[in-house]
């Protein structure tokens, strides 16, 4: 006989261990937006993302609340497990004089970020309040990465040099978890509407260098400064709504729109000077000196008192685009359609579906990254241990393109209510001009192919557990500009101009203050994704 508690013990054991992934896993920037790719879930990533037609486990109410309506209730722990390969070869500038030993129109040493797995937790439970409405709780962060640590030196023929890739990211972390609570509603019979409001909160550090110096001919060695910003924003408003349509026992429609308020963080940066010599590089870090934004005296001492206030002096403001599907599902039934039922590897033989993503990527132009500055637009805050100040705009341009995608997949259930297999694929067009090329974020076109399954235990009379696993591959096109001549971004300089112009001055050139007068992002930007799925949901 099974004992009575056997049920409870169960669900405990899945909450406690996804609270425990919750409680250590960093979360990156849903798919087709340009942080992302698709799709948080086992059944969801198998699939390619083609899952808003289906919206049949309780992540529904993050993708599709509508698709809450008819659900068992069920609680499910799963976790993506991503490794992301990503090179950079920069090529230096035509005009770049920096005197880092490699020539104008030549190549430095290609680099690679660390190669580590990033776990995504997704947590989701529903709720069956009547055969019409189901009500649904998840917490999950964006389908992406939630770290990338590049390097911060390269071994060379003259020692260890700062490395090519320090203008754009050394280091980036984030957290972005979305609590979302949802609800799906049977209108009419085949008709569901479902609505959802998430609560973001967001913690990321970025990590970089600048010149301390906008100039000529300048040494990393001595000129270049080492930066962090770290900031927070604790309340980013998001709401989704969904419908989903079934005209017939065979053919769903399913439709999906999701849109968020920008992310607009606090907090403050801290420099370190003397950072990127030969010393560092083997250790020894005693001739460093610290600056920090977030004390009085900005780690300066008495002769700037006051200047930095009591901290907070960075803001970061960052478009999260829109997001909208449309998906085509045909199922064929295993027997006579149940009444308010939704349980395709119990009900259904297989099924197949397209669905249709666009993301409004185009209102992400700029990384908006702001400081204290004078009414001409000059830098307030020091550098410390340098001439050079923390410039009132450290923007970093984007400019996004809107993405549009088309995701292909399905599930065959080879034995009824017990093992189903899947799989699926997708594409979506490129997001980014190669002018803007950056190793944050990722903007090439994609290609995934995804495969899984999910085997049911049954549990007592009614329930069962559902142990799920997904595997998708993600080919990303190769990001080039190789024109050393070429237009580019402008790494952040701690002076305004090159030459030098007389305060509140703009640049000889209209040049764009406080940027070198070179790009740094030339060369080529190459990237891929493994991703592992492994979950398991309990349904009552």
């Amino acid at each position: 006989m099974r004992h009575p508690h056997a049920r409870l013990d169960t669900a405990r054991l899945l909450v406690a261990f996804g609270a425990a992934l919750l409680a250590s896993a960093p979360v990156a920037a849903h798919a087709t937006n340009v942080t992302e790719f698709p799709d948080n879930g086992s059944e969801q990533m198998a699939r390619g993302g083609a899952w808003v037609a289906r919206a049949s486990d309780p992540l529904a109410t993050a993708f599709n609340p509508a698709g809450l309506a008819g659900q068992r209730t069920a609680f499910t722990i799963q976790a993506n497990l991503t490794l992301h390969d990503a090179c950079f070869t920069r090529l230096k500038a035509a005009n770049d004089t920096t005197d880092d030993s490699v020539a104008p129109g030549q190549h430095y040493p290609n680099v690679c970020a660390e190669s580590k797995i990033f776990p995504n937790p997704q947590l989701g439970f529903n709720y069956r309040a009547t055969d019409r409405i189901g009500i649904g709780f998840a917490v999950l962060g964006p389908s992406g990465v939630g770290g990338h640590k590049w390097p911060e030196f390269v071994n060379t023929a003259n020692g260890p040099a700062a490395a090519p890739n320090r203008y754009l990211l050394v280091e980036g972390k984030s957290t972005f978890l979305t609590p979302t609570l949802g609800a799906g509603f049977e209108v009419i019979d085949g008709l569901r509407l479902g609505a959802a409001f998430s609560w973001g909160i967001i913690k990321a550090k970025f990590n970089n260098a600048s010149p301390a110096l906008n100039g000529n001919n300048l040494n990393p060695r001595g000129n270049d400064i080492d930066a962090t910003l770290i900031v927070a924003d604790y309340f980013v408003p998001q709401l989704r709504f969904g419908a989903l349509y079934s005209p017939t026992e065979f053919f769903d429609v399913g439709l999906s729109y999701k849109w968020s308020d920008a992310v607009k963080a606090r907090g403050d940066a801290y420099t370190r000077a003397n950072y990127y010599t030969p010393a560092v590089a083997n250790g020894n870090k005693s001739g460093v000196v610290d600056g920090d934004t977030s004390v009085n005296d900005c780690n300066r001492g008495p002769a700037a008192a006051g200047v930095c206030g009591d901290g907070n002096n960075a803001t970061l403001k960052l478009a999260v685009p829109m997001e909208a599907r449309i998906g085509f599902r045909y199922h064929q039934p295993r027997g006579a359609a149940k009444p308010h039922s939704r349980d395709p590897i119990a009900d259904d033989v297989f099924d197949a579906e397209v669905d249709f993503t666009w993301a409004n990527n185009s209102a992400f132009e700029n990384l908006e990254i702001r400081f204290p500055g004078t009414a001409q637009g000059e830098g307030i805050i020091p550098a410390n241990g340098t001439p050079g100040v923390i410039p009132p705009s450290a923007d970093v341009p984007h400019f996004y393109k809107d993405v549009l995608g088309v995701r292909v997949g399905g599930d065959i259930n080879v034995l009824p209510n017990q093992l189903a297999l899947r799989l699926g694929g997708y594409y979506e067009t490129k997001a980014q001009d190669d002018r803007y090329q950056n190793t944050d974020f990722v903007g090439g076109s994609r290609v995934g192919l995804a495969a899984g399954g999910t085997y049911r235990l049954p549990v007592g009379a009614t329930g069962s557990v559902d142990l799920m696993l997904g595997f998708m591959h993600v080919f990303v096109s190769d990001q080039k500009n190789e024109d050393a001549n070429g237009e580019g971004v402008s790494a952040l300089a701690g002076s305004p101009c090159n030459p030098t112009q007389p305060s509140g001055q703009p640049c000889e050139g209209g040049k764009t203050r406080y940027r070198t007068v070179w790009p740094i992002n030339l060369g080529t930007i190459t990237n891929a994704f493994n991703v592992l799925n492994v979950g398991a949901a309990y349904k009552f």
